[in-house]
């Protein structure tokens, strides 16, 4: 079932992505080609309060035209440990700091394209802080009861994916 890497060609190098066109043979001995997307990896955080609330946010998303309400995430930074990408994304779109960070699973996003694999953490025993976004980002904070949360994701009032995965975790869990 693997497939053997011909040639590799790079399409597209930016800042946050790749894109790169593989010639592979396959294992029947067949040729074929795979547009993929290069992507560092990331950190998604599903912050519990200890009132059964999760602690989303909202923000626009130029590919989907719309503001999403999400968990928050974002990219690590070279040489950073993944728990601390966790916590600290958690507090720069926030402002919470988590005093507990759990890592739950990670998973790949879509790996018929993409490269990009996602590592899901718990944060607990939350500290309000101040938020500290990037200069490119306007990011409100909702902070709300799981059980809401679930509701918005039954009317399709929550449409990003990891999101959705979130809330069904801290729902499960709660």
């Amino acid at each position: 079932m693997r497939e053997r890497t011909i040639k590799s060609k790079r399409i597209y190098s930016g800042s946050l992505l790749g894109l790169r066109k593989d010639t592979v043979k396959l294992a029947t001995g067949r040729i074929s080609t795979r547009e993929i997307c290069e992507h560092p990896g990331a950190v998604a955080v599903i912050a519990l309060t200890s009132k059964k609330e999760i602690v989303l946010i909202r923000q626009y998303r130029k590919p989907a035209e719309r503001v999403l309400l999400e968990i928050p995430a974002g990219i690590f930074k070279a040489g950073e440990k993944l728990a601390e990408a966790a916590r600290r994304e958690l507090e720069e779109e926030t402002g919470f700091y988590a005093r507990r960070v759990r890592k739950c699973f990670s998973v790949f996003i879509s790996p018929g394209y993409s490269t990009e694999e996602l590592h899901y953490f718990l944060a607990t025993d939350l500290k309000k802080t101040a938020q500290r976004y990037e200069e490119d980002e306007h990011i409100e904070v909702a902070v709300m009861p799981i059980a809401k949360a679930w509701r918005m994701v039954e009317q399709g009032k929550v449409r990003d994916n990891k999101t959705v995965v979130g809330i069904t975790i801290a729902r499960w869990m709660s």
